[in-house]
C-alpha cells in the first residue's frame, strides 16, 4: 500500500502521518461497513469524529474528506477530490410540507426527495449548510458559513446567506477550461459515483 503524502501538513512527521493514514483506512472501513453500511464509497475517504450519516442514499467518490461534526441527512452523491470542512450540514431532502390548511407540520406528509450532488474538486467551507435539490459544480468553492439554496456553476466561489457568486476561481476562461480538462483527465481512470 502506498501512503499519499502530498498533502501532509507542513512540519508533520512522515511516520506519524503514515500511521494516521492507515488508522483512517481502518476507521473508514468500520464506519461504512458496520456503523453506516448504507453509505457507498469508492476509494480513500477520511471522516473526522462526530460526523453523522442519516440512513439515506449516500455515494462518495475517492479522496473525500469530512471534517468534525458534519451532518448528512439527505440523499447525496459526492464526486472525487472533495473537502468538507467541519460543521457542514446537508439537509432538506424531503422536508415536511407546511402549506396544507387544517394540518399541523407535525402531521404533514413528507415532500418529494431532493438529493444533493457535489461534483469533483469542490471545497465546502466550515459551517456551511447545503439545502436539498442543489448541484455544486466541478471545481467550485463554498465560503465558510454560506447557506447554499441553488445550483453553483463550475469553478466559482460562492458565499453568504443565501449564497451567491463572489468571484470566479480562475482569472481567465482559458484557465478554467484548462482546470476542467485536467479534472476530467484525472477521472478517466476512476469510477464515477452513481
Amino acid at each position: 500500500m502506498r501512503v499519499d503524502i502530498h498533502n501532509m501538513p507542513l512540519g508533520a512527521n512522515r511516520t506519524t502521518f503514515a500511521i494516521r493514514y492507515l488508522l483512517n483506512i481502518i476507521r473508514t472501513w468500520y464506519l461504512f461497513h458496520i456503523k453506516y453500511p448504507w453509505v457507498k464509497y469508492d476509494g480513500f475517504v477520511r471522516v473526522m469524529s462526530h460526523t453523522r450519516f442519516a440512513k439515506r442514499k449516500i455515494t462518495l467518490g475517492t479522496n473525500v474528506q469530512f471534517g468534525k461534526y458534519c451532518g448528512i441527512a439527505v440523499d447525496m452523491t459526492v464526486g472525487n477530490d472533495v473537502l468538507f470542512a467541519g460543521n457542514v450540514s446537508c439537509v432538506g431532502g424531503n422536508d415536511h410540507t407546511f402549506n396544507i390548511p387544517a394540518q399541523t407540520i407535525w402531521d404533514s406528509p413528507r415532500g418529494k426527495e431532493r438529493p444533493i450532488v457535489v461534483k469533483d474538486d469542490v471545497w465546502i467551507g466550515n459551517g456551511c449548510i447545503l439545502l436539498g435539490g442543489i448541484t455544486i459544480g466541478t471545481g467550485s468553492i463554498i465560503a465558510a458559513g454560506a447557506v447554499v439554496t441553488k445550483d453553483v456553476p463550475p469553478c466559482e466561489i460562492w458565499g453568504g446567506i443565501p449564497a451567491r457568486k463572489i468571484k470566479d476561481r480562475f482569472g481567465t476562461v482559458e484557465d478554467k477550461d484548462k482546470h476542467l480538462s485536467y479534472i476530467a483527465s484525472l477521472n478517466r481512470g476512476r469510477k464515477s459515483p452513481k
